[in-house]
């Protein structure tokens, strides 16, 4: 018997879900960060780590030989991530790779004309027309993803440092998001030297899922209507919306925005682009599974 596992593997988390031959759901795992652009092999081990846990969540013998993969990955659309793939010896029945966007496209609604705006770890944008992708954004922390959930750390960041040369004022921002860093604002105001020492010595070499742990104090905040916490978010909101409007991505197909920002923005989004923006209900990983069942057919039928 086949089975199938779609994977979504993301700058935080990485999430396998196992599939039956007729794509019923029968476990599911979850591993850490897996970016196959940024660390080919960290992200391997991480995607055979979900799979594992989503074998032992199934509760049933599973041989990989008879898995086929679909893996939807941060990163998966690039040449060097590819490449790797191709010199890569797994012990999967098959294993195919794509995009996260491109898995998340065809989860949102069910192969058709459509548009996903993704807002996680990283942000980006994909239009899906006859089953090919196009992009925008998603070029990874330090060049890009404007309003994903490291972008808004970052930010949060700079205004803390800032607060302590007296550039900018907030109390209550500055002390949430010290707070999540585990000090206290108000405290560490009475040496400047040291409590910036500190902060920059904890990111030196911080990856942007780190960045992304201040994200849920700042949604926080927004809601409790925080002024630059607001300002935050509609900065963010502003640059997917242009991003929409300048590829006339807002006129006919539908909308949908998922990860773990999508509540947001989803809000924000609806307001200002006044039509109707959907939050996912299906995985990547199903769009994922999908993709490789498709594979798996159209081989089949070739070879016949």
């Amino acid at each position: 018997m086949t089975f199938y596992v779609g994977i979504d593997a993301g700058g935080t988390h990485c999430r396998a879900s196992l599939y039956d031959e007729n794509l019923h759901l029968l476990g599911t795992g979850t591993a850490g960060s897996a970016n196959v652009f940024n660390n080919f092999t960290l992200a391997m081990q991480q995607i055979e780590h979900a799979i594992s846990l989503a074998i032992n969540d199934a509760n049933i013998q599973v041989d990989t030989t008879n898995i086929v993969v679909g893996a939807g990955c941060a990163g998966g659309q690039t040449g060097h991530a590819k490449q790797l793939l191709l010199e890569w010896k797994h012990p999967y029945k098959q294993f195919y790779m794509i995009s996260d966007l491109h898995a998340s496209c065809l989860a949102a609604n069910q192969g058709k004309h459509c548009v996903v705006v993704i807002t996680g770890t990283g942000s980006s944008i994909a239009h899906y027309q006859n089953a090919n992708v196009t992009q925008y954004g998603g070029h990874g922390f330090i060049h890009g993803d404007e309003a994903s959930g490291a972008w808004l750390g970052l930010n949060a960041l700079n205004f803390l440092l800032k607060s302590y040369d007296h550039i900018v004022h907030d109390d209550v921002f500055c002390a949430a998001i010290s707070a999540v860093l585990e000090f206290d604002y108000e405290a560490s105001k009475s040496d400047k030297t040291k409590s910036i020492d500190a902060i920059l010595t904890r990111f030196k070499q911080k990856r942007a899922s780190d960045y992304a742990l201040l994200a849920p104090a700042i949604v926080n905040l927004q809601k409790s209507n925080n002024k630059t916490a607001i300002a935050l978010l509609e900065q963010g909101r502003s640059y997917l919306q242009s991003v929409l409007q300048s590829n006339k991505l807002d006129l006919d197909a539908p909308i949908f925005i998922t990860g773990g920002l999508a509540s947001a923005y989803h809000p924000l989004l609806e307001q200002s682009l006044n039509r109707d923006v959907v939050i996912m209900q299906t995985s990547a990983q199903q769009g994922a599974a999908l993709f490789a069942q498709v594979c798996i057919i159209t081989t089949s039928r070739f070879n016949d």
